[in-house]
């Protein structure tokens, strides 16, 4: 039988929480002041949280506390805290994101349930059984993931599913973005991204201009999955998630109202499923860049983009047939209803927009206007006739939605039923039962007395039983039996009714909250003893020629492969073993970052080749990848994708089987220096750090046509420019993912010392993005430098436009 998938709603506020659950959501996500992914919502006090709880288990709707941020080392103990104040208010799962987090909370609140959240970048089978063999509840997949990806998870695994099903998207895999982060120090992964794919970039092609229809090059479309909603219920999904806790709260109660009812529908009659005009209209008049489910149906990412309007573009209201210059009015022609109090904006004036205080039909001023009718409104500037006109804001639909909330009478019943046995020199009792299995039996002080004149009809009993007022209860059945003539004050009758309904209210709230834990204290991560005289060098290489120049540059250890990048030969792994070990040096396959269950077969081949080859290990970005290396009996190294940011994530992979493990590029010098007193640690330290990777490609968008891959990314050199006119280099892989470069080097030599002093293991240059000679002369200077043959020199003399990252500024 297929199972109604959970309706979990977001709420940045107390307006948009209540908003979720009276309009039909089974669950509802919200963050308190810290530690939540959306630092720039409203968020919830403790105190707040507390009452959110109760509020939604009294009328049955579940409450999960986003924790889903990288925590500092600092801020572990006040996670600790919250962790366990949450435990004791009965929260039903915390969302987290940090490995240290989650693994200290199986710790301190061991009956607390974990969701792992979409920032743990999980996207194939192997990484949500990762998690599923450590206890965790729940997985958010990564948006990216098909819909038949997301059927094979679910068959293959038995922890619950969670899914995306509406909403804004990040053009990055979420968990893997550090371009807010590395261009204004606000990290996604803090919760503090500024939106930088949000902006106007522009591309080139070998350095010449490429024309796009907009400047919005990273500004993806919004989620809409309603004509989709039928498969993902029979793949087996238990939660559909809603995006949205910067969002007002009307826009919260339209999209959960018209999903509840969407669900709703199928599971009554599966075969006459639909989705009306009006119901299609709602969810773009709340808020849409367009709509697309591309990724969800695994088709080519082509059409994805906003890139003419990066915020809210409505729906369209009319076009301008004329200029009323002398009164600053726009005239225009309806293709829809506007009034006033609504909000238009103009075609090719994203920024612009007006709330009509004035509408003008005919020469009279008019409340509101149709479709068909040509009116003159206020705007700021003359718009082109032609241009289309979008109502941005429906007041009508706002005012109907606010109603939803802020009514005193709840919307969302709860079902009771009553039952009393009346009878005269008895105590008046009273039983209220519901449908969850909580029940109430409450008696009054009164003894029932009988009739002298007028007796007390059991009629009137019932009527005074069934005034639930505004209360969440709803009588739906009602057992009353009087025997003899009685008479009760209807005071008497009110008093009982009311206590029990405060005593089913407690019942309901009372029996999801825990024991206190008392202290709740951070335990002390164990460390091992390290003495590092000097730190290895290590280079990242994908080819035959880099592989070399690393060598001749004084490499230590070599990383192979990973990503293959179109327009390059990927690098034999026999060869690149025969050479290493001819000189001496250590090996380690590298693997991708991002590995579909489809891509695991070619990955776990290359590792069984690896193995048979001899090499020392394998460097592994994702926790699916992390455990079919750890099946294999290889030798781990866990990269920096893995966001391993405080000594708690370190001890956590540490003790999940990493041998060594690359520190996050966010952490700061003081971060990495605690963190390397624990055991080995790996920094990089020279290269183009990749600030994003995403599942759309931007050249086969521009470029391509039909259905399959042009391959024209393999025709040129792709950068982008944003508004600064920084230049951000673009790679496609095989696997038509693009791959966007930070646009500066790293470049840590003239602070070499600083790491050196602070312990850490291995420096690594990420050469792949170099050119071979380049490879050789930075190699050989870290080399000289660590050897004490050459002062450390000035990065100017290595590359044009470096940054030393986060190691002298740290993140938000």
């Amino acid at each position: 039988m297929t199972k109604i998938p959970e309706l979990l709603a977001p709420a940045g506020n107390w307006e948009s929480f209540v908003a979720a659950v009276e309009n039909g959501a089974d669950a509802v996500y919200l963050g308190a002041k810290t530690l939540g992914a959306r630092a720039y919502a409203g968020n919830f006090t403790l105190e707040e949280i507390r009452e959110a709880i109760d509020y939604a288990h009294l009328r049955g709707v579940k409450v999960f506390v986003t924790v889903n941020t990288l925590v500092k080392d600092q801020q572990m103990k006040n996670a600790a805290k919250l962790l366990c104040s949450l435990s004791e208010y009965g929260v039903d799962a915390v969302i987290v994101q940090d490995i240290g987090l989650l693994s200290l909370a199986k710790e301190l609140v061991p009956e607390l349930p974990i969701h792992a959240s979409t920032q743990m970048t999980i996207h194939n089978t192997e990484g949500v059984r990762f998690l599923e063999e450590l206890g965790v509840k729940r997985v958010v997949l990564a948006r990216e993931m098909s819909l038949e990806e997301i059927r094979s998870v679910k068959q293959a695994t038995n922890v619950e599913i969670e899914t995306f099903v509406h909403g804004a998207l990040c053009i990055s895999y979420s968990g893997q973005c550090l371009l807010s982060s590395m261009i204004g120090g606000r990290s996604g992964n803090r919760g503090h991204c500024a939106q930088p794919c949000r902006k106007m970039y522009e591309l080139e092609m070998d350095g010449q201009v490429v024309e796009t229809e907009g400047p919005y090059l990273l500004s993806p479309k919004d989620l809409n999955t309603t004509e989709m909603l039928p498969q993902l219920i029979e793949a087996g999904v238990e939660s559909f998630k809603i995006e949205g806790r910067m969002k007002r709260p009307e826009y919260v109660a339209g999209v959960v109202s018209t999903y509840r009812n969407l669900i709703d529908r199928y599971m009554e009659d599966p075969d006459s499923y639909f989705v009306s005009p009006e119901e299609s209209l709602l969810l773009e008049q709340l808020f849409n860049r367009d709509f697309t489910d591309v990724y969800l149906k695994g088709d080519s990412t082509r059409g994805m983009m906003s890139r003419e309007q990066p915020y809210n573009r409505g729906v369209v209201a009319g076009t301008v047939v004329g200029y009323n210059e002398e009164e600053r009015r726009i005239i225009v022609e309806l293709s829809g209803e506007l009034e006033l109090g609504d909000g238009i904006g103009a075609e090719g004036l994203e920024d612009a927009g007006e709330n009509i205080t004035r509408i003008v039909l005919n020469g009279k001023e008019v409340d509101s206007a149709t479709t068909g009718d040509v009116v003159e409104v206020p705007f700021f500037e003359e718009v082109p006739s032609g241009s289309l006109i979008y109502r941005t804001l429906d007041r009508s639909l706002m005012e109907s939605l606010k109603k939803t909330f802020t009514s005193p009478k709840p919307i969302r019943k709860v079902p009771v039923n009553l039952k009393s046995d009346i009878s005269a020199g008895s105590v008046l009792k009273l039983k209220m039962e519901d449908n969850d299995g909580n029940s109430v039996s409450v008696k009054s002080d009164y003894v029932v007395e009988p009739a002298q004149k007028k007796p007390t009809a059991e009629e009137q009993i019932q009527q005074q039983f069934s005034k639930l007022g505004n209360s969440v209860f709803e009588p739906v059945d009602m057992y009353v039996n009087v025997t003899g003539d009685v008479f009760i004050p209807i005071k008497v009758l009110n008093d009982i009714r009311n206590l029990a309904v405060s005593r089913l209210e407690a019942a309901r709230v009372e029996k999801w909250h825990r024991s206190p834990k008392g202290k709740c204290k951070v335990p002390k991560v164990t460390c091992e003893e390290v003495d590092v005289d000097k730190p290895l060098l290590v280079v990242s290489v994908d080819d035959s020629q880099r592989l070399e120049a690393a060598i001749e540059g004084g490499a230590d250890v070599i990383y192979v492969g990973g990503e293959v990048f179109r327009g390059r030969e990927p690098l034999e792994l026999k060869e690149a073993v025969e050479r290493c070990r001819s000189e001496g040096r250590k090996i380690y396959v590298n693997t991708p970052k991002i590995v579909s269950d489809e891509a695991m077969g070619r990955i776990q081949k290359t590792l069984e080749l690896a193995k048979e080859l001899g090499v020392d290990g394998a460097v592994v970005s994702n926790y699916g990848t992390f455990r079919l290396v750890k099946e294999a009996g290889m030798a781990v190294i866990a990269d920096s994708p893995m966001n391993v940011f405080n000594l708690h994530s370190y001890a956590a992979m540490k003790e999940f089987g990493a041998d060594s493990i690359v520190l996050s590029p966010e952490m700061s010098l003081e971060q990495v220096e605690d963190v390397a007193q624990c055991g080995p640690v790996e920094c990089i330290i020279h290269g183009r750090l990749e600030v994003m990777e995403s599942r759309y490609c931007m050249v086969g968008d521009l470029f391509g046509s039909g259905s399959g891959c042009p391959r024209f990314c393999e025709d040129g050199e792709f950068e982008l420019y944003d508004e600064k006119e920084y230049c951000f280099p673009l790679l496609m892989d095989s696997d038509c993912r693009m791959h966007v470069l930070n646009s500066k080097e790293l470049c840590m030599v003239e602070n070499l010392g600083k790491l050196v002093r602070a312990g850490v293991s291995a420096v690594r240059i990420e050469a792949r993005t170099m050119d071979a000679s380049m490879v050789k002369k930075v190699t050989r200077r870290y080399r000289n430098v660590l050897d004490g043959k050459k002062k450390a020199g000035k990065c100017k003399d290595i590359t044009d436009g470096y940054t030393a990252g986060h190691y002298m500024r740290g993140v938000l």
